[in-house]
C-alpha cells in the first residue's frame, strides 16, 4: 500500500531512530492527513467490498494525487478517520493507524468511542498488517433525570457522564525489529459516585460537592506495548483493566 517507488534506497529516506511525526489534515474533506513539511501522508484504502477492511495508505507528499473520499459505512453506526500520527521505522517502514468512530443513541442521551488500530506497512509490497487495537477515546450520556424530583435531588445534573481519553507515543526503546509504545489513559465520571452497573435515580440526593467529574484510578492507567515477532502483534507489560463501561457506547 506504499504508493512510492520501492528501490534499494527507500529504507534510507527516514534513517534510524524510529520517530513519530504528527500529521494535519490537507484539504477540507478530512480524508488526508500529512506531515507538516508535506513529505509524509495517510489516507484509507478505497472501498472494494463491504468486508473489505480499512486500511492506511501512506505516500510521499508531493506531487499530490487526486484527494481520496473519507471512508465510511452509509447504513451503519461506524466511520474511519486517519489516524493523526505516522511513526516512521529504521527500517524505512511505517506504523499507520486507522481511528474507528462508533455511534450510539440512547432515550436522552448518546454516546460515541473511536478504537485505534495500528498497522505495519512494509516496503516490501505486502499488506499492511494489523499489530495493535487500543480504545482511544469515549463520550457518553446517560439520562438521570426523570421527574422533577430527579432534577432536585441531581441538582440539576440531569445526565451521567463518562470520558475516557487515550495517548499513544514512542516509549524511548526498540525490542526485536519494532519500537516500544506508550500507552496512557485518562478516564472520568460525573457526577461523582455515578457508575453504569448501578441505578443513578435509586441513589441518594446529590449534594453540591458531588458535581465534579471524579477520576476512575482503575481505568486512568499507563502500559508499556513491545512488540512480540511470534504473535505478530503488540503486547502490553501487563493486563488491560476491565472498562468497558468507559469504551463501550
Amino acid at each position: 500500500m506504499l504508493l512510492f517507488p520501492q528501490t534499494a534506497s527507500a529504507a534510507a529516506v527516514h534513517p534510524a531512530p524510529d520517530r513519530m511525526l504528527s500529521l494535519v489534515p490537507r484539504g477540507s474533506e478530512g480524508a488526508e492527513y500529512c506531515s507538516e513539511d508535506r513529505r509524509w501522508c495517510v489516507s484509507l484504502s478505497e472501498a472494494q467490498d463491504a468486508e473489505a477492511p480499512v486500511l492506511p495508505v501512506v505516500r510521499t507528499g508531493d506531487p499530490a494525487p487526486p484527494m481520496p473520499h473519507a471512508r465510511s459505512e452509509a447504513y451503519s453506526n461506524e466511520t474511519y478517520a486517519v489516524w493523526p500520527r505516522l511513526i516512521l521505522l529504521k527500517d524505512g517502514g511505517f506504523l499507520a493507524g486507522v481511528e474507528t468512530r462508533t455511534s450510539t443513541a440512547y432515550s436522552g442521551g448518546g454516546g460515541s468511542a473511536t478504537e485505534l488500530q495500528l498497522f505495519r506497512l512494509a516496503l516490501d509490497g505486502q499488506a499492511p498488517k494489523p499489530v495493535l487495537q487500543v480504545p482511544v477515546g469515549a463520550s457518553l450520556l446517560i439520562r438521570a433525570c426523570f421527574s422533577e424530583r430527579d432534577m432536585r435531588y441531581r441538582r440539576g445534573a440531569c445526565h451521567d457522564e463518562y470520558s475516557f481519553s487515550a495517548s499513544l507515543t514512542l516509549a524511548g526503546e526498540t525490542t526485536g525489529s519494532l519500537p516500544a509504545l506508550a500507552y496512557s489513559t485518562e478516564a472520568r465520571a460525573f457526577p461523582r459516585g455515578v457508575s453504569r452497573t448501578e441505578d443513578s435515580t435509586a441513589k441518594p440526593r446529590l449534594k453540591k460537592s458531588d458535581l465534579v467529574h471524579e477520576r476512575d484510578p482503575e481505568c486512568s492507567f499507563a502500559r508499556r506495548f513491545r512488540f512480540d515477532a511470534a504473535a505478530g502483534a503488540y503486547r502490553p507489560d501487563a493486563p488491560l483493566p476491565e472498562c468497558s463501561a468507559y469504551t463501550i457506547p
